[in-house]
């Protein structure tokens, strides 16, 4: 899977986010992965298949978020601390993001990283979308 020049531009702006940002997966809302790459690649790659079975869970995962919205509130980003690294999910309204990060970002800066992130312009988001 080679993403799209809009997909690969998109990529480019959720890397800049933060440089402790080592992976991205981009997913669209039908739970499709648009674009699985490395911040040390040039290029994206074409996932396995256990990482497309990751990315579908985490459509579903989304599905069942959304179900409480109403009742809790949107889900803003989801930061989870593993033993060898983090992880940060972005519920964007057309795509879901999923990143992994270095052990040693803070929270802080994962925030800061969402902010950035959820504040990329919509027409490059909705663009890359189409493509």
């Amino acid at each position: 899977m080679l993403g799209s020049k809009e997909i690969e531009q998109l990529a480019a702006e959720v890397f800049k986010a933060d440089p402790k940002i080592v992976h991205q997966g981009l997913i669209d809302l039908e739970g499709n992965v648009l674009l699985d790459q490395s911040s040390a690649a040039s290029k994206p790659m074409e996932p396995d298949p256990d990482r497309i079975k990751f990315y579908e869970q985490l459509n579903l995962r989304r599905d069942t978020r959304e179900h409480f919205d109403d009742a809790y509130g949107k889900t803003d980003y989801i930061h989870i601390t593993r033993e060898k690294m983090q992880q940060m999910i972005l519920y964007l309204p057309l795509i879901t993001i999923y990143l992994t990060l270095e052990k040693s970002i803070t929270p802080e800066e994962v925030k800061v990283a969402a902010q950035k992130i959820k504040f990329i312009d919509n027409e490059l988001i909705s663009n890359a979308i189409k493509s």
